[in-house]
């Protein structure tokens, strides 16, 4: 389960006030003070920003000079209704996706095209700046495109019973969230096709009709066979020309079983790229095909790993054919540069940590900007590399997270900054490091309310691991006294809760920790960000090591002085839920009451692409998964235990906790169990003011002891 983010957080806590009545008034909104609407110009160190009278307004970085761009009575003439979340087309054209309008302003003529003929409410993908559309309706996946006058076009007629298109594939794995790709000048679109006729049905019942209804999806459970998926490409042009598709298939050839993955373009549109991935998941090739004919012309790259390999990174191409690649090889995520033959040609930076994300190159292609954990993972600088020295700079190397906004040429950052005790410090930075201008830094929301205090810091476990760790007290906290323990945990890969911003666990934490509760969380081995070895050590066998870290946890919370080591409780979702069910089966005198919703408790019954990665199939790994087995576990539980599920849950299926259900009515084993009917795999909605009510009142009652 993904954190919730800020907003939906105050949202949600704005709603659970009148229950509640406790210490925090969340009948007012509190959110951070911001510079709305902040976006670079193309082409010049310019940025933009909405001012409080919605004029965007253009600001010179080098001088700070501002000039109007796009008056707010010239939006209200255009049919603009509100200007934030626009988008720069270009220099002189503006993008407003909530009117779907575009805005060119040029010599004080402003000029808007609209379109009028896209069907919006079915647009799946879209590349505005070339006027190509993705739309998906009932009757199929179209393409519609300004060069015939936004008429559909089946995207392919190549259709049939389980035959999907225009959706994402590989049940979203490997960074993929949509089913086609855009090419880069809008001339061609790349799509899936997936095969899922050979996989078997599961079924998923609806109790919201005067008989229940069963709606089957496809889920490749682990082991057994999953689909066959195979890429397309629908040229544009042709087939506006002709008012019919015009595509053919990318001769992928690929074996049984496997993935394809980080489809991408060249900017020429020459060549598309595609990542094949074994579903071992251990050996990975990235292969160069003809773009218009679809044939294989060579495989560039190889990787394997005694564990697995994860290509989840889209090649990144230089303006003289090199590209660079992401893998994690050499035991850190880091980038490396080849030749357009895919020969290494050098790695770009050596150090021990992870590149977290990257933000491309200045314009003469001498350094690559991203952010780094660097010495401490919880935190996020700012840095950029020399490509032919290798030499690292810093740009931004405060305590806490940076989120940069560059502009085109890399010589400024917007820097957004935070750590537990900054809500949030936007600057202007240029490419030396040098702030040249504080824009804002906030006050605290919240005013003279007081929160819990926030601390971020490591604990060691006995394989001399740094496990990072964060301890939210409740505000005034008298440290004569005891107090109980809320430990919220995650611990899945792909996952870091642990990091050094403000407000990091979002406000319902804050808010345990306003009931009185110490609230704890803890990343531990198989978390991110972190380097391989800290990641893939779980390979296997998920839920050992992890369950050794987090009692590492326990261990130190009841060495505090101020714990109540008797009042321990436990939450968690997902990977979370089946880390709760794991903690309390393993010891069950630690815990003093548990709560968990949508957990994994048998990962025979989870998919193949998550599942298999980390553990193999059940015929290679059959200790790994009796291991990891939950259901003749549950005998073992001691304390109270709530378990939650959705009940249209299509990542973890309620089979995994009906049977859980099942075993614990056969061992005598008493739990609070509830379904939200209507729900998939979280709460969203008016519906998770109930979710937390029952949390609280059931930790109140049982945790607590009230």
């Amino acid at each position: 389960m993904k954190k919730t983010n800020l907003l939906l957080s105050i949202a949600l806590l704005m709603l659970l006030a009148p229950v509640f009545g406790q210490t925090i008034d969340f009948t007012k909104r509190y959110a951070i003070d911001n510079i709305r609407g902040i976006a670079w110009r193309p082409g010049a160190d310019q940025y933009a920003y909405v001012d409080d009278d919605q004029n965007i307004v253009l600001v010179n970085a080098k001088n700070g000079k501002e000039s109007p761009f796009l008056a707010a009575a010239s939006q209200k003439a255009h049919g603009i209704s509100s200007p934030y979340g626009y988008e720069w087309l270009d220099a002189n054209t503006l993008y407003f996706p909530r009117d779907h309008k575009t805005v060119n302003v040029e010599k004080g003529k402003i000029t808007t095209a609209g379109f009028d003929k896209v069907d919006w409410d079915d647009v799946i993908d879209q590349d505005v700046k070339h006027q190509v559309f993705v739309v998906k309706n009932d009757k199929g996946v179209f393409v519609e495109s300004a060069l015939n006058g936004f008429k559909p076009v089946l995207l392919c007629p190549d259709t049939g019973k389980n035959i999907v298109f225009g959706e994402s594939v590989h049940r979203s794995e490997w960074g993929i969230d949509e089913g086609q790709y855009i090419s880069p000048n809008g001339n061609f679109i790349a799509f899936y096709r997936m095969d899922e006729s050979m996989v078997e049905d599961y079924p998923l019942v609806n109790t919201g009709t005067p008989i229940a209804t069963v709606e089957n999806i496809k889920y490749p459970m682990a082991g057994r066979t999953s689909h066959v998926v195979t890429l397309g490409v629908f040229d544009v042009a042709r087939s506006a020309e002709k008012g019919s598709p015009v595509y053919h298939y990318i001769q992928t050839d690929q074996n049984d079983g496997e993935f394809l993955t980080n489809v991408t373009f060249s900017p020429d549109e020459k060549y598309i790229y595609i990542t094949h991935l074994n579903r071992e998941q251990n050996h990975s090739k990235l292969v160069r095909y003809d773009l218009r004919s679809g044939k294989k012309l060579a495989t560039l790259i190889e990787e394997q790993d005694s564990r697995y390999v994860e290509p989840t990174q889209r090649m990144i191409f230089m303006r003289n054919g090199d590209f660079l690649w992401f893998s994690d090889r050499d035991g850190w995520n880091q980038l490396y540069m080849y030749n357009p033959d895919g020969k290494l040609v050098k790695k770009v930076v050596e150090g021990h940590f992870d590149i977290i994300e990257y933000y491309g190159m200045d314009k003469d292609e001498k350094n690559i900007y991203f952010t780094a954990s660097l010495e401490k993972p919880v935190n996020r600088y700012v840095c950029k590399v020399n490509i032919d020295k290798g030499a690292l700079t810093c740009l931004a190397h405060a305590d806490g997270v940076h989120r940069p906004v560059f502009s085109e040429s890399k010589t400024y950052f917007i820097d957004y900054f935070s750590n537990p005790t900054t809500p949030r410090v936007i600057s202007l930075v240029d490419n030396n490091g040098k702030t040249v201008k504080t824009l804002l830094t906030a006050k605290s929301p919240f005013g003279v309310m007081k929160l819990g205090d926030t601390k971020i810091f490591p604990i060691v476990n006995k394989e001399g691991d740094s496990l990072w760790c964060r301890m939210i007290t409740p505000p005034d906290m008298d440290k004569s006294r005891k107090y109980p323990v809320f430990l919220y945990v995650y611990g899945g890969p792909h996952s870091q809760l642990v990091t050094n911003q403000y407000l990091s666990g979002g406000l319902f934490l804050e808010f345990m920790a306003q009931q009185g509760y110490i609230v704890f969380t803890l990343d531990n081995r198989g978390t991110d960000n972190r380097g391989a070895e800290f990641e893939k050590c779980i390979h296997r066998n998920l839920g050992v090591r992890e369950v050794e870290d987090q009692m590492c946890g326990v261990e130190y919370l009841k060495s505090l002085p101020y714990v109540d080591a008797d009042r321990i409780g436990l939450d968690g979702w997902s990977y979370g839920g089946f880390m709760v069910l794991s903690l309390v089966t393993a010891h069950p005198e630690a815990f003093r009451a548990a709560s968990c919703g949508g957990p994994v408790v048998n990962w025979e019954w989870y998919e193949v692409m998550y599942g298999e990665r980390y553990m193999d199939t059940p015929q290679e790994n059959p200790s790994g998964y009796e291991n990891a087995n939950i259901i003749p576990k549950i005998k073992n539980v001691k304390c109270p235990l709530l378990v939650m599920h959705g009940a249209q849950d299509h990542t973890v299926v309620q089979q995994h906790t009906l049977e859980l259900l099942r075993q614990a009515v056969s061992d005598d084993i008493e739990l609070e169990y509830f379904v939200y009917t209507v729900h998939d795999h979280n709460v969203i909605g008016p519906e998770r003011r109930h979710l937390y009510n029952k949390l609280l009142r059931f930790h109140n009652q049982n945790t607590r002891g009230e």
